[in-house]
C-alpha cells in the first residue's frame, strides 16, 4: 500500500515551525534551491535547524537537523557531495536557537518527520526516551 505524499506548502511549513515551540529562531517562509543554500549562502546566518526537502513535485523527500559550528547549508552540502540531494529541488529551513541542545533539535527532527512524513526518510530521531526491548515470553 503507498501512503499519501506530504507537500511542501505554505501551511506545512507553518505546522514544522509550531512544531519547534519556543526552540524556533523564527520563520523563513521563502524557500530555497539547493544551489542557494550550497554555493549562494542562503542559510550562512542560520547554525542550528531543521530542513525539509522537496522534489520538482514539490512532495516532502527527506527531513533532518543540523548543528554546526557553521551554518546548517554545511549539512546539506554534505547530502549533495553523497550523492543524497539528488531529488531535491526545493529546501526549508526551521531554523532553531544556536543554544538549543541537541537531543531537542533531534527531538523536534522526529516530530516534523512524524507529521509530514517524507518519502525518503529511512529512520527519523524518535520523540521521547529510549524505549527498552519487550521481555519475550517463555513458551509453554
Amino acid at each position: 500500500m503507498k501512503r499519501s505524499a506530504y507537500t511542501l506548502t505554505p501551511e506545512n511549513y507553518g505546522t514544522a515551525c509550531d512544531l519547534a515551540g519556543s526552540a524556533l529562531l523564527r520563520r523563513v517562509p521563502a524557500a530555497s534551491t539547493v544551489l542557494d543554500v550550497t554555493e549562494g549562502g542562503a542559510w550562512n546566518e542560520f547554525s542550528t535547524g531543521v530542513y525539509i526537502a522537496a522534489d520538482f513535485e514539490n512532495v516532502i523527500r527527506y527531513i533532518g537537523s543540523a548543528i554546526r559550528d557553521g551554518s546548517v547549508g554545511d549539512r546539506v552540502q554534505e547530502h549533495v557531495l553523497r550523492g543524497r540531494a539528488a531529488r531535491w529541488t526545493r529546501l526549508m529551513l526551521v531554523p532553531l536557537a544556536p543554544d538549543t541542545e541537541e537531543a531537542l533539535v533531534r527531538r523536534i527532527e522526529g516530530r516534523i518527520g512524524t507529521v509530514l512524513r517524507p518519502l525518503d526518510a529511512m529512520r527519523l530521531p524518535t520523540l521521547g526516551a529510549p524505549r527498552r526491548p519487550a521481555s519475550r515470553r517463555a513458551s509453554r
